[in-house]
Formats: structure tokens, C-alpha cells, sequence
């Protein structure tokens, strides 16, 4: 292959390097605390700033929440902080006993340079440390 073939094709590397991207941001949003500072609701800028970025509150994720509360606020962070992605949802995975993390799939939509892309992440998050895991799965 040629050095110009490499970068004018239009062949699948490209997309892959944007999926990568929005898979490496996923995985830091939600490996981030956000600051527990108290924004008026009003203030919506900066309610989507960097002040905000992570998870607001680590103890919301391992209490027992009910699932769609807590898919409905995983949703958010992503809906807020990703803007590349639409038609989000999110499944939340039954908890083991005895392992202490968190599993679920993000499924949204991306607009890419070669059109519109489904995606599907297997997301996992260790309660412990909040180092996560976010695999593409590919339904294609």
C-alpha cells in the first residue's frame, strides 16, 4: 500500500479511530469523580463544564439503587458529556454476589464520516478503584 493510498482511503481504519475516540472518552467520564460542588440547575453551561465531568456521587452506584434510576443517571453523563453519541440507552446487567462492580451495555447511535453507526459497549466498572472496562461489540 501506498504512503497516499493510506491516508485518502476510505476504507474502515478511520472509523475505527473515531469509535476508539469516543470509547476512550466514554471510559474517562466514567472514571472520573465530578466535584460535589452544588451548581444551580439554572447555570446549564456549567453544569456540562469540566466542573462536572465524572460521576457526581460514587456512592450512588454501589448502593442498591433501583436499576432505572440508575440507568437513567448513567444515561445523563453520557447525554451530557458526549455529544457525538444519540439515541442513547443504557442496560444494566444483574449483579454477582461477591463482585463488586457494575455491568452494563451503552447502546447509541454516531454519526461518522461514513454515515450513521450502531454501538454497543459491554461496560463494566469496578466499585473499588472505578477503573472501567468498555468493550465494542459488533452486531454487523
Amino acid at each position: 500500500m501506498s504512503f497516499w493510498k493510506t491516508f485518502i482511503s476510505d476504507s474502515k481504519p478511520y472509523q475505527d479511530a473515531e469509535i476508539e475516540d469516543i470509547k476512550f472518552h466514554l471510559t474517562k467520564l466514567l472514571e472520573a469523580e465530578a466535584s460535589l460542588t452544588d451548581i444551580d440547575n439554572r447555570l446549564i453551561e456549567v453544569n456540562r463544564s469540566n466542573l462536572k465531568f465524572g460521576i457526581e456521587d460514587i456512592q450512588l452506584l454501589s448502593a442498591t439503587l433501583e436499576k432505572t434510576q440508575l440507568t437513567l443517571r448513567i444515561e445523563t453523563w453520557i447525554k451530557s458529556f458526549e455529544p457525538r453519541l444519540h439515541n442513547i440507552s443504557v442496560e444494566l446487567g444483574e449483579r454477582k454476589e461477591g463482585d463488586n462492580s457494575l455491568s452494563f451495555n451503552i447502546i447509541a447511535k454516531v454519526k461518522t464520516s461514513h454515515g450513521e453507526q450502531d454501538l454497543i459497549f459491554d461496560s463494566k466498572i469496578a466499585l473499588s478503584d472505578l477503573t472501567t472496562s468498555l468493550e465494542e461489540d459488533n452486531y454487523d
